[in-house]
């Protein structure tokens, strides 16, 4: 008959059946880890870590949403270069044109054909001076870009309708980042590029030779200027442009940083878990082994 066996807290079946009981469960963790490649699936694992990674997270996603402000921003001000080069070229065409009206020698057919080009030149710096980004807004209007920048009055004159300043990339924590303002360019109804072409499409219908003379010349010299306003205005929007592409850079580091150190936080180090995995096993087998040899046959055979 085999003999009796004592079964209190002290006695080996319920010590070694724990620990076999710990290695599985330790085992099961890890096997769990390796699959997700995380070192904790709840907080109360790791709560230390858990707070660390929780506050890595907050950032990274506030240097997303920063970053999502700076490509906003860059994105208009990428098209208002492109709506300034494109009002420079009209100018530059149009003083070409100018020049070729002075000639006295030209008839009024000839100034008529003139009139036409200017005219759609005087489109073309419409269009490029009510430009809009993807969202629909205008990119020269301001605080109201909702509405064009500029519209034509009674008389064909250019009134710019905007007020304030338009965003840019404030929510990254960057100032004077936003377009110019329409006038800062184009200039207004009396000055700048739409009051020079509109002089030189009033001056090409002039019948009186003289009043036609000094209409050409007025209108050479404004266009000198406000082809001047608009090199200083791009170089401004290069400047902004420059001055983002640096916060930019700023960003992606920290991004790369908040990411590789949420990743040691949170992350689990897979050589290590596949070496700890191993000895488990072997820990497991081995007290699996001991407990067969030492306890031959079940707990309920020894009772019987």
């Amino acid at each position: 008959m085999p003999s009796p066996v004592m079964v209190n807290s002290r006695s080996p079946i319920p010590v070694q059946a724990g620990r076999m009981g710990a290695l599985e469960d330790r085992l099961s963790q890890l096997s769990s880890q390796m699959a997700t490649g995380e070192r904790f699936s709840t907080p109360s694992e790791e709560p230390a870590a858990a707070n660390r990674a929780a506050l890595l997270v907050r950032l990274e996603k506030q240097l997303n949403s920063d970053q999502r402000s700076l490509d906003r921003a860059d994105s208009r001000l990428s098209l208002a270069e492109t709506a300034v080069n494109t009002a420079g070229d009209a100018l530059v065409r149009a003083r070409e044109l100018a020049l070729s009206a002075a000639n006295g020698t030209i008839s009024a057919e000839e100034r008529q054909i003139i009139l036409r080009e200017v005219q759609a030149l005087q489109e073309q710096l419409l269009s490029a001076a009510n430009a809009r980004d993807e969202a629909g807004r205008h990119v020269f209007a301001g605080a109201t870009s909702s509405e064009p920048a500029y519209v034509l009055d009674a008389d064909g004159n250019a009134v710019w309708q905007g007020r304030g300043t338009a965003a840019g990339a404030e929510g990254s924590g960057v100032a004077s980042a936003a377009p110019l303002r329409g006038p800062a360019l184009f200039g207004s109804d009396t000055d700048g590029a739409f009051a020079s072409l509109k002089k030189l499409a009033d001056a090409l219908v002039e019948p009186d030779a003289e009043l036609r003379k000094q209409g050409m010349d007025a209108s050479l010299g404004g266009m000198e200027k406000a082809y001047d306003q608009l090199t200083e205005g791009q170089a401004r929007l290069g400047s902004a442009r420059a001055r983002l592409e640096v916060e930019g850079n700023r960003l992606a580091a920290a991004k790369l940083q908040t990411k590789q150190a949420l990743a040691a936080t949170n992350g689990l180090d897979m050589t290590a878990a596949v070496m700890e995995l191993e000895a488990l096993k072997l820990s497991l087998a081995a007290a699996q082994g001991a407990f067969s040899r030492v306890f031959d046959g079940t707990l309920f055979d020894r009772l019987g």
